[in-house]
This record gives structure tokens, C-alpha cells and sequence, in this order.
């Protein structure tokens, strides 16, 4: 038996993320933060973020997605640099708080990186002299924060539609992202499929043409262009002929030059 009453109520978060651009994530991250993450990934605005953070991820889904697989010094795809990078970016920050509690905030630690990549290869310096994170290292640091999010694996994309990244509403949300992408993509098969059962039906009834003319026995006084068009007017010499070179028909004999 439990000897220990629960708490009349709900202790306040312990940890806290200290996220990009002032984002504070307090207690576990939510799918908000999530949601924040596919923004960056998506991102037409930030373009070199964007790709370096889908690069990350591709790595990452490709591993299983296997996060120690992913890390493992057996796995080339990631450059050495980056790998110490997440495996040193964090820290731990003791934070008293206006009640008797603490709290730690996990943030990241850029002077212990300085120390082991070095300042260059981390930050890069713009005309007015201040440091900047580049692209690189902020999707790194971006996608340390990721891995901690316990909707991390709800991740799905790109999209098979539209190219973009998004949180699964349910688990076999694994193609599009959304209705209107997969009804799209939907209807683009089906007129594809239409276009290509018309385009068969049409070399059948053209094949059968073109057999029928090689076998008239009186083709003298007669052009297989112009008899053609008056047995089908739907199918054009243009289409006989491009279909002939290519191999696809059969070719006309030749009749009489009009």
C-alpha cells in the first residue's frame, strides 16, 4: 500500500526548453512546438535553415527512425562535426523561481562548442560586427530540441503533393499532408489514368486503321492520309506518323502521291 498521499494539487512544470527566438517551452514540449518546428522546415523565407533542418530529418527518418543509429560513428551521412555538435550543444540550468521551487532549463551551451568546433564554425559575423548563429548550427541546435519532444515521432513528410512537412493527425497519415493534397493528388491519377486509357483506345482503333489500309488491294489513286480522315476523323495523320516513328504503329504502305 501506498503510504504517501498524492499532491491536493498539480505541481508546476520542472523543466523548461529555451527554445529559438525567445520560445520558451515550459514542461515537456506539445505539439505546438512541433507544429513550430515544421515552420522551419517549410520555411521559404530561410531557405538555407530549411534545408540543412531536412537534411537532418531525412537522416533521422531514414535511421528508423533510430536515434543511436542515427548518431552512430558507423553512420557517414552525418559529418563528425555535426555529430558533436548534438552531443555537446546542451546544458542544464538551475532557475529559482519565485515560489520555494526550481526549475532547470535546458538551453544551449555555445561556449562549450566554441571550445571543441570552435567560435568559426558556429557563429558568423555580419558587417555591424554581431554574432549570428549560422544556418547549420541553428538547425542543429533546432533539431537537439526536436529529439526531446515527445511528439517527435509524429512527425511525417514531405508531402507527396505539396513537398512540405506536417504533424500526423492520426497514424496512417503517411502520404499527404493534408484532404486537399490527397484529393488532388487523387484527382491528377485519375486524369492521368483517363488520358492514358483514351490515348490506348485510340492506337487500337488507329492500329486497326493502318491494317486494314496495308491490306486493300486497290490503293492506286488513293492516299492513305486522306483515307484516313475519312474513316476516322478523330485520329489525325500527325498522330499516325509521330507514332510510326516512334515505333509504336505499324507504317502505311504508300499509295499514290496526290
Amino acid at each position: 500500500m501506498n503510504r504517501f498521499k498524492q499532491p491536493s494539487a498539480r505541481f508546476n512544470p520542472t523543466v523548461a526548453f529555451a527554445l529559438g527566438e525567445g520560445w520558451v517551452a515550459v514542461g515537456e514540449q506539445t505539439k505546438e512546438d512541433l507544429e513550430r518546428f515544421c515552420q522551419l522546415l517549410n520555411s521559404t523565407g530561410r531557405p538555407e535553415l530549411s534545408q540543412h533542418l531536412r537534411e537532418l530529418v531525412k537522416v533521422w527518418q531514414d535511421s528508423g527512425p533510430n536515434l543511436n543509429e542515427m548518431m552512430s560513428a558507423a553512420n557517414n551521412r552525418l559529418h563528425p562535426d555535426a555529430i558533436e555538435y548534438l552531443e555537446n550543444q546542451f546544458t542544464v540550468f538551475w532557475n529559482p523561481t519565485s515560489a520555494g521551487r526550481a526549475r532547470l532549463i535546458v538551453m544551449p551551451d555555445y561556449e562549450r562548442l566554441e571550445k571543441r568546433i570552435g567560435r568559426k564554425r558556429i557563429f558568423t559575423e555580419k558587417s555591424d560586427r554581431k554574432q549570428v548563429l549560422k544556418p547549420e548550427a541553428e538547425a542543429l541546435r533546432e533539431f537537439g530540441f526536436f529529439t526531446l519532444n515527445p511528439h517527435c515521432e509524429e512527425l511525417a513528410g514531405p508531402c507527396a503533393r505539396c513537398g512540405n512537412y506536417y504533424v500526423k493527425k492520426r497514424a496512417s497519415q503517411k502520404v499527404y499532408c493534408s484532404r486537399s493534397c490527397g484529393n488532388a493528388a487523387t484527382a491528377v491519377v485519375r486524369t492521368a489514368a483517363k488520358v492514358k486509357a483514351e490515348r490506348d483506345e485510340k492506337m487500337v482503333r488507329a492500329k486497326a486503321l493502318i491494317r486494314k489500309w496495308n491490306a486493300l488491294k486497290g490503293r492506286s489513286g488513293l492516299v492513305w492520309k486522306v483515307w484516313l480522315r475519312k474513316q476516322e476523323p478523330s485520329i489525325t495523320d500527325k498522330f499516325v506518323t509521330r507514332r510510326v516513328n516512334t515505333g509504336e504503329l505499324p507504317e502505311p504502305k504508300a499509295g499514290r502521291k496526290p
